[in-house]
């Protein structure tokens, strides 16, 4: 601890907290910020916030935020990009479909409604 308190701050006596709010930019050249997450302080990668903040919701186990210029530190919305690893259990094709209707539900799921009822109009034609 105190080595790790002599790297960051340039003394093994000095504890610094980042209050709620601020952030810095770390070694992997993420740029990390202090939020309270149900009363307490946390740090949160800033282009996770920004994504969750953009599509409304928190991130899903299997959703990551890509940088399109591949600078980590540039958190405009305009360089984020939602990335999923998602992907069918098996390769049966019913399986396949079913997985990409959950897909649809979760990411788009106007086109699921309008694609319905274009088919219902087609069948009563």
């Amino acid at each position: 601890m105190h080595y790790q308190r002599w790297h960051k701050y340039g003394s093994p006596l000095t504890a610094r907290f980042e209050k709620t709010g601020e952030f810095r930019i770390y070694d992997d050249g993420y740029r990390k910020r202090t939020v309270t997450r149900d009363g307490i302080r946390v740090k949160e990668a800033e282009h996770r916030l920004v994504m969750e903040a953009m599509i409304g919701r928190s991130l899903e186990p299997h959703e990551t935020v890509h940088h399109l210029n591949g600078q980590r530190a540039d958190n405009r919305p305009e360089n984020l990009e939602l990335w999923s690893k998602s992907q069918p259990h098996g390769q049966r094709v019913e399986d396949k479909v079913e997985w990409a209707i959950e897909i649809i539900e979760q990411y788009r799921p106007h086109l699921l409604a309008s694609h319905f009822w274009e088919a219902v109009h087609d069948q009563t034609r």
